[in-house]
């Protein structure tokens, strides 16, 4: 049997990657091999561990919102990018080029369109990244995890949700979770892949005003910061469990009955998928504030409390968490109405999707 390639375009964030290699994945086992273009720098080489994925690195940066020589030297990039992805994808030849966004992206989809290679993408967030934007007039189908995303209705853009691990499935279900009428929080924070300094700086200050009786915390801090948070909740004698960085995030979601974390689409989709009552605090300088976008989409559905990084966020925070310690049915409300939010069977669906392009 001929060997048959699928290349999956991905770098820089987790939020680009994680979804990518879910896919990834799952195709592997269909019997395709997966040839994955990113950057030397890119989180992707630290996540895959599958040997099935070949990783192939190209030289690519992004331009928008750089100083003048940063735009030129990364003009320059992504001319050579596109001689790179050219020569990758003209050494495989993949029966199916899927990008998930990201500069990475644009120049292995400009080659997949000149090379008549069936071009799939995916958008993560509720504002279409700017490479996607370009991305979507090289596609055939266009999956998006927010309806909308792109501001138009055409055939062949399909709202899926964001693909998920399966290692999410099958944890406490809300119906068990939220049955507790004591005043008592297991209190989850995630600040993204790189860690948050403000919630770093700012949340140990907030839980100062609970007692260690009423919450138990764990901290996802990012690496490098786990020393100077730790002290920081030494100081206000805070009882917490400070984590850099973890591979077990379906073991943290099921001790959670509250989780604060940013309004990266990742994070949202795996939250959504085990249902629990969260608190977003959109990161206020995501490019086009597509995290505020995205967390405003759940709090209109009643699926999450949104809370915007402000002068009074302390404030809005010990608040937030005196009215939920004194109400299981609102965190019951919040864990059912986010399970609710995206598609079902995102993952079936892409896969399915993706395949049946190949054959057609």
């Amino acid at each position: 049997m001929t060997e048959k390639f699928i290349s999956i375009l991905a770098s820089g964030t987790g939020g680009h990657v994680y979804p990518a290699y879910t896919i990834a994945n799952e195709l592997i086992n269909k019997g395709y091999k997966i040839i994955w273009i990113g950057t030397k720098s890119g989180i992707e080489n630290a996540v895959i561990k599958n040997e099935a994925i070949k990783i192939k690195h190209i030289d690519s940066a992004g331009i928008r919102g750089k100083s003048f020589i940063k735009k030129v030297s990364g003009f320059f990039l992504l001319i050579k990018s596109i001689f790179q992805a050219y020569y990758i994808l003209k050494q495989y030849k993949p029966v199916l080029v899927i990008g998930f966004g990201g500069y990475v992206s644009v120049s292995g989809s400009f080659i997949s369109y000149l090379l008549k290679i069936p071009l799939i993408i995916h958008e993560q967030n509720s504002i279409a990244g700017t490479a996607n934007k370009i991305n979507y007039f090289f596609s055939k189908i266009v999956f998006e995890t927010f309806p909308n995303s792109f501001s138009k209705v055409e055939k062949k853009i399909i709202h899926t949700g964001n693909p998920v691990r399966d290692i999410f499935t099958n944890l406490e279900k809300p119906e068990d979770k939220y049955i507790s009428h004591n005043p008592y929080l297991n209190i989850l924070t995630i600040g993204g892949s790189q860690g948050s300094s403000f919630f770093n700086e700012c949340l140990p200050f907030a839980f100062s005003y609970f007692n260690n009786q009423n919450i138990s915390i764990k901290h996802l801090s990012g690496k490098g910061n786990k020393d100077l948070l730790e002290e920081r909740y030494k100081k206000y004698k805070i009882e917490a469990e400070v984590i850099e960085y973890s591979d077990d995030m379906d073991a943290l979601y099921n001790w959670a009955s509250l989780i604060v974390c940013r309004a990266g689409s990742t994070t949202i989709s795996e939250i959504s998928k085990v249902g629990r009552a969260v608190i977003l605090v959109p990161f206020p300088h995501a490019t086009d504030n597509h995290q505020f976008y995205n967390a405003n989409y759940l709090a209109n559905q009643s699926a999450c409390i949104l809370l915007e990084q402000t002068e009074t966020f302390v404030e809005d925070f010990v608040n937030t968490i005196n009215i939920l310690l004194n109400n299981q049915k609102r965190m019951y409300t919040l864990s059912k109405n986010i399970q609710e939010v995206f598609p079902k069977k995102s993952l079936e669906t892409i896969l399915n999707t993706s395949i049946n392009t190949i054959n057609e």
